[in-house]
């Protein structure tokens, strides 16, 4: 089984009503697009996006939808913010069936890898950019790091 987290891309900063109402920035969206198409080259196949329904992790969910079309669709689900615990997904994610993606925040993502890797959610085994992009695999019941992306190793235009 593989899971695949995202990092919602680079987000405006000011003139937004709430933090859930800040959209990508021109960079954000070019940075989700590029790993987007990096991933969708590689003719991985995802069954659903998963998001945090805050608008920036939509749009990221998205754009990777676009290029990688799951055969599940995107779709919100509670548990991706950047203050959730991350243990409910150390249970869950070995008993699905077909790859998923996960798109959330920092420093939920950093914390779900290194719970996942190390057991402990503060080892921080990983590091994720804004758009940052890791595979995991649950093999032999542990969970290994299988490859990451980050914005400035990805080809293309920032």
């Amino acid at each position: 089984m593989r899971v695949y987290l995202v990092r919602h891309g680079k987000a405006a900063r000011e003139g937004y009503a709430t933090d859930e109402a800040r959209p990508l920035t021109k960079r954000g969206r070019g940075d989700a697009e590029r790993i987007a198409a990096q991933v969708a080259r590689a003719q991985i196949e995802i069954q659903q996006i998963r998001h945090s329904g805050v608008l920036r992790a939509q749009q990221t969910a998205d754009i990777f939808a676009q290029a990688i079309r799951p055969t599940g669709g995107v779709v919100r689900v509670p548990g991706l913010l950047w203050d959730d615990p991350v243990e409910a997904w150390v249970q869950a994610l070995p008993a699905e069936s077909a790859p998923v993606m996960l798109v959330g925040h920092n420093p939920f993502m950093e914390e779900l890898a290194s719970l996942l890797l190390t057991g402990s959610p503060d080892g921080a085994p990983v590091h994720f950019t804004t758009s940052g992009t890791a595979c995991l695999e649950y093999m032999g019941g542990r969970w290994a790091l299988r490859w990451m992306l980050n914005p400035e190793i990805v080809p293309g235009k920032e």
